[in-house]
């Protein structure tokens, strides 16, 4: 039997043998069939993927990039017929030069045609056939018969010279806490990023020329160190990840790359700084008096501080116990904004009046965001019986021991009190309760019942800029003596014990001859400052009618805490930063019993200007919130509002007034009713733009801000005594 592909390539006969019978007589016989094949399928181009190779080299073109098909045709006779010859380059067949211009699947088969490129900086080179099994017209390409040339497409690789470009490079500062207790800074493309347009990003390499010195690198995925290299595709997936080494006490590292591409193509070589910040308590041991009041634990940040960090606070009873003996801000994270580097966290202290041991408890800082802990991350704070004499002098054990005095203290003198001054001007420099030189030291002045019998154990001393200042007369009755001085003089009162003065009393006259005083009646005398005037005790202004008090300069910050005599009224007014205040010997200075260390008191309510940090509003309401447990400032009354202008030094402030929750309705964020308002120009209609809190400006007038962006200013926190 012939199998049907035999039948279909060649003519081949075919027979049938029969037999013919008629019952009688049988006959043989042989029946013959001849058949011719007939091509009449067309070629087809299974394969045109065309050919990449390198300039200047030689490639064969094989079945797997060109091929024809054809069922009823041999190999060796279907022919690629060349329409266009490389423009570029130059075929070869079996290693010559291909002379005709065409060639069969067989040699195809066999491999022996070849494209070799010329060179030049020609990318792209082809050349063009039409396919034919040598007897139809035409061939299929696509499923499309077409008799028109198609193109075989030879692509050309010129080499690499294009070195690649670091496109950005920043200091890496992110900090995070890994899962075995270090930290450690991921190093991603958003710090170093190179670009190669001919080389793919696992093809970048970052070559290290020089590695961290106080750190290691480390594949955050398998875990293994890096020491030689790392490339693009790392950095972009996240897996480079540089891990501080917790026994060098520094804050910053660095490391030198170059990096590379396949082709041997370098950059110069960059330095990746690394930048961190770190996180501490400033003292680690507290010692306080159980009527201090409020505590202010300073908790620092050293290094890198250009980013926010984040620090929680815990509290440990050891002996004290949070809420009877001292009570701690709700808030138990503590946040430093960008260039911050101190913090202050309050504790108030609780006194019960009852004699009772020492209390100990401790403040500890864990859980940093964005920041690394320091060494000093405990502080231990004694509470310290006030009854049991134990704050009667200023205790000291060291650096890292700091002490703090009961709350009736007056507020800290001016340094410069013992130079020159304006004429006629008579500085006291403090009046110290206690007998210690250590105390006048530390100007931690205290009144204790200061009264006539006090006051006879103490004498002036007159101090002057590195000589001794003496008195131009001295004045003795028997019980009291008088001192007399003239011009500039600085006096400070200290303790005389010596036993013939022990019962005798003092007293001041203080007598200007460089400017003599002029009637107090005339129109010039306008020496009292608008803020000073408004803040003179009632029952003075109403007693010296017609006449006007006589100060030497304006009340301020540099001349904080120090007394003038009015010789006119025979009275001592003190300095409390703002303005002049009757000055009673009898009594104590009011704002140090009732405000904390550094607050200013004024009419009943405590005062703390911020002006080391400027802030948006919503930074600061958070902070005299949180940090200084009170609300920014909240404005009364016109002469009010002409008392925290003067006490901002005339310098914009924020204040709580916004409409946040409600446009158009303006409320104080510390809660007290809308009583007073001092537009720039008119009320705000509806706030634009998210200008919805208020910032005191130029001769204290309101106008609207951003709440949480834009330029940072000073802000006024209050709390109510």
């Amino acid at each position: 039997m012939v199998k049907p592909d035999h039948m279909l390539k060649a003519a081949l006969p075919l027979f049938a043998r029969f037999i013919i019978s008629n019952g009688l007589r049988t006959k043989h016989g042989k029946f013959e069939i001849t058949l011719e094949t007939v091509d009449r399928a067309l070629p087809t181009v299974s394969r045109n993927k065309g050919l990449r190779l390198a300039d200047g080299a030689m490639a064969s073109l094989s079945p797997d990039i060109l091929q024809l098909s054809d069922l009823d045709t041999a190999p060796q006779n279907l022919t690629f017929v060349l329409a266009q010859l490389p423009q570029y380059g130059q075929l070869y067949h079996r290693g010559d030069m291909l002379l005709k211009h065409n060639f069969s699947q067989q040699d195809v088969d066999n491999m022996d045609v070849a494209y070799r490129h010329g060179g030049g900086d020609s990318q792209i080179d082809k050349f063009t056939f039409v396919a034919t099994d040598r007897t139809n017209q035409g061939f299929i390409v696509d499923g499309t018969v077409q008799v028109e040339p198609v193109a075989f497409i030879i692509q050309v690789d010129h080499p690499d010279k294009t070195t690649p470009k670091i496109v950005h490079l920043h200091c890496s500062s992110n900090v995070e806490r890994l899962k075995n207790g270090n930290y450690g800074i991921y190093i991603t493309a958003r710090s170093v990023k190179a670009s190669d347009p001919d080389t793919e990003d696992d093809q970048i390499i970052f070559k290290i020329l020089r590695g961290p010195r106080y750190g290691y690198l480390e594949n955050a995925t398998t875990g293994g160190f890096i020491q030689e290299r790392f490339s693009q595709k790392d950095l972009n997936s996240k897996i480079i990840l540089y891990v501080i080494n917790p026994s060098w006490e520094v804050n910053s590292d660095s490391l030198e790359v170059q990096v590379t591409d396949p082709t041997g193509n370098s950059a110069a070589p960059q330095t990746l700084e690394l930048k961190w910040s770190q996180i501490e308590m400033q003292h680690t041991v507290y010692e306080v008096c159980e009527d201090m009041g409020m505590l202010p634990l300073k908790i620092t940040r050293s290094g890198y501080s250009m980013d926010s960090a984040f620090i929680a606070v815990k509290v440990n009873d050891v002996s004290a116990t949070s809420g009877k003996d001292f009570t701690v801000a709700l808030s138990k994270l503590i946040q430093f904004d960008p260039g911050m580097s101190t913090k202050m966290w309050n504790i108030a202290i609780t006194y019960d009046g009852l004699e009772e041991d020492d209390e100990v408890f401790e403040v500890v800082l864990n859980s940093p965001v964005n920041a690394v802990l320091g060494t000093r991350t405990k502080a231990v704070v004694k509470i310290l019986d006030s009854t049991r004499g134990q704050c009667s002098s200023f205790h000291s054990s060291g650096q890292n021991k700091h002490s703090f005095w009961a709350k009736d203290i007056l507020p800290p003198v001016s340094s410069g009190s013992s130079s020159s001054s304006s004429p006629g001007t008579v500085h006291l420099e403090g009046i110290p309760l206690s007998y210690s030189k250590e105390e006048m030291m530390h100007r931690r002045d205290k009144l204790h019942e200061l009264n006539v019998l006090n006051l006879s154990r103490s004498r002036f001393r007159a101090v002057g800029n590195g000589r001794t200042i003496r008195p131009s007369s001295v004045f003795r009755n028997g019980t009291d003596v008088a001192f007399k001085y003239h011009g500039i003089v600085s006096l400070q009162m200290e303790e005389d014990t010596s036993p013939d003065n022990r019962n005798k009393m003092a007293r001041v006259s203080v007598i200007n001859l460089r400017e003599p005083r002029q009637n107090v009646f005339s129109p010039r005398k306008t020496e009292v400052p608008q803020a000073d005037k408004a803040e003179l005790p009632q029952e003075l202004l109403s007693s010296y009618q017609g006449q006007i008090l006589s100060f030497p300069k304006s009340c301020t910050t540099n001349i904080k805490g120090l007394l003038h005599f009015d010789e006119s009224t025979q009275k001592l007014f003190q300095c409390d930063g703002i303005s002049w205040k009757s000055w009673s010997l009898a009594s104590k200075d009011v704002s140090t019993k009732i405000c904390p260390p550094g607050w200013s008191h004024h009419d009943s309510s405590c005062y703390f200007l911020v002006t080391d940090h400027k802030v948006p509003w919503n930074t600061a309401a958070q902070a005299c919130k949180e940090q200084y447990l009170g609300n920014l400032v909240s404005v009364v009354t016109k002469q009010h509002m002409q008392w925290l202008w003067d006490f901002s030094g005339r310098k914009p402030f924020w204040i709580g007034l916004n409409d946040q929750v409600n446009p158009g309705h303006w409320v104080w964020n510390g809660g007290e009713p809308l009583t007073f308002t001092n537009w720039r120009r008119s009320p705000p209609r509806l706030s634009k733009k998210g200008k919805n809190c208020i910032l005191v400006q130029r001769r204290g007038k309101w106008q609207a801000k951003h709440c949480r962006k834009g330029k940072g200013h000073n802000y006024m926190c209050s709390r109510k005594v």
